[in-house]
């Protein structure tokens, strides 16, 4: 069954951790069946009984998940870029937008592109939370004293070759932060949560998905590149940064200050900042690496 989720959880305890049932079931059919013949496998159960309704249903609404899982255990899970140009993953945009059309007919112009608009802004929002995934559930969460001390005094000289101490994780955002993101015309919304994704050098980049949640349902979000040149620093990665769901820089306001209190923390823990690391197991999923990150003992 689905997991109750709990007031102030996590995009990824939201979307993966309260369905991992379902998303394990259809990890079995496509392990068992292989990606083309899985889906039609688990219709074929629900039909003659095998696999209750009520659960087939829950497994096929993760299908879009699934297969990116799928493509991306196959590929890696460091450049979106990869994921996109995969033919597996051609076919899968192929099929949800044919999908639209025979549930709504034809479509006119616009209707075909805000198609393909939400479907590129589910990808990347799965590719992210399968790379989080994948490399390890790594949780990164400054104390409220961490937070306001980096958004008070951000480091001044440059950052040179900008490095995540891990390839994908999630860095959890306090309050004390006060980052936030806003469209033009519209009040501004909190961060609370930051995910980054590191390819490593040569083409060293950093995709990112910022989150702040306007209520339970529906949210602000940001997702960008940052390219980094041979020993380039976090500024020239900025200079170049792109909105990976529109050509150009982000339009959204915010998120420079994000990019910049975010790289300001992994630096402090890189040089030297106070850290407490723990494995939380838990009995229906991957147990999480969390690291609290803290003054060093000597500040205290």
């Amino acid at each position: 069954m689905t997991r109750e989720i709990l007031p102030g959880a996590t995009m990824f305890e939201r979307c993966v951790v309260a369905h991992q049932e379902y998303l394990d079931i259809g990890r079995r059919y496509l392990q068992a069946f292989g990606l083309n013949r899985g889906v039609g496998a688990i219709v074929e159960d629900m039909n003659e009984g095998r696999l209750p309704w009520e659960k087939a249903q829950q497994v096929l609404s993760h299908v879009h998940h699934l297969i990116i899982e799928h493509i991306t255990r196959r590929v890696g899970f460091t450049r979106f870029s990869v994921l996109y140009k995969d033919p597996e993953f051609i076919t899968l945009q192929m099929d949800s937008l044919a999908g639209s059309m025979q549930r709504h007919g034809p479509f006119a112009q616009e209707r075909y592109a805000r198609a393909v608009e939400g479907f590129a802004w589910t990808s990347l929002r799965l590719w992210h939370l399968v790379a989080h995934d994948l490399g390890g559930r790594h949780i990164y969460q400054p104390t409220p004293e961490v937070a306001e001390l980096l958004r008070k005094a951000p480091p001044v000289n440059p950052w040179k070759t900008p490095r995540l101490p891990v390839p994908s994780l999630m860095l959890l955002v306090p309050p004390e932060a006060r980052l936030t993101l806003s469209l033009k015309g519209f009040p501004s919304r909190d961060v609370t949560e930051i995910y980054a994704v590191e390819a490593e050098p040569p083409g060293h980049q950093w995709s990112m998905w910022i989150h702040a949640p306007i209520d339970e349902r529906i949210a602000e979000s940001v997702y960008l590149e940052l390219t980094f040149p041979p020993n380039g620093t976090l500024e020239d990665g900025l200079a170049t940064a792109h909105d990976m769901f529109q050509d150009g820089s982000p339009s959204i306001d915010g998120w420079k200050e994000c990019v910049r209190w975010f790289a300001a923390t992994m630096r402090y823990l890189a040089e030297g900042g106070g850290k407490q690391e723990d494995t939380l197991p838990s009995p229906e999923a991957k147990p999480e690496q969390r690291v609290l990150i803290d003054v060093p003992d000597s500040l205290h």
